[in-house]
């Protein structure tokens, strides 16, 4: 009996739903760190990983077709291609940094965060913070609430929750 393919998520009402369907493969998020870390080819990609070649084939195709990055061959014999961020892909590091941010704080364990990101513009050791667009004020679970947007409808992976946030759920 074969494996059961995953449904994808892409057809869901729910930006976090089709973002993840893209970006929350195993592996994708770490496909994003060395690229964010300027790594751009593949077989440095592989090697630093530990990754199967046909899965980080598999990711890297997925990536660029979704516009995340571009592929570039830089030698013909034997072809051999580098990765380069979009600009769709350079708006995900705010993602990348937060989950960095999440993973020091609670998982980093006794010996402390394996990486630190330094803000090139004071040179200080950082950490993500978000914030909101508006009034710059903290944006966390205490300080925000979900609203319907005008892409809100209730339906397959967003059968309750849509009633939550239309107001529509009984007490």
């Amino acid at each position: 009996m074969g494996a059961v393919p995953k449904q994808s998520l892409g057809d869901i009402a729910c930006s976090i739903a089709r973002a993840a369907d893209v970006v929350g493969q195993r592996w994708t998020p770490l496909i994003l760190r060395d690229l964010f870390a300027g790594m751009a080819r593949f077989e440095d990609i592989r090697r630093d990983l530990g990754i199967a070649s046909n899965i980080l084939a598999v990711r890297l195709d997925e990536l660029e077709r979704h516009g995340i990055v571009q592929r570039h061959q830089y030698q013909s014999t034997p072809p051999r291609h580098e990765y380069l961020l979009t600009d769709k892909g350079r708006d995900l590091y705010p993602v990348i940094a937060t989950l960095l941010a999440w993973g020091d704080k609670w998982l980093a364990g006794a010996d402390g965060p394996p990486a630190l990101l330094v803000h090139t513009e004071c040179g200080c050791v950082t950490t993500a913070k978000t914030v909101c667009a508006h009034c710059g004020g903290e944006l966390d679970a205490a300080t925000a609430t979900a609203t319907a947007g005008p892409g809100a409808r209730p339906g397959p992976g967003t059968a309750v929750i849509g009633e939550f946030i239309l107001g529509e759920r009984r007490k």
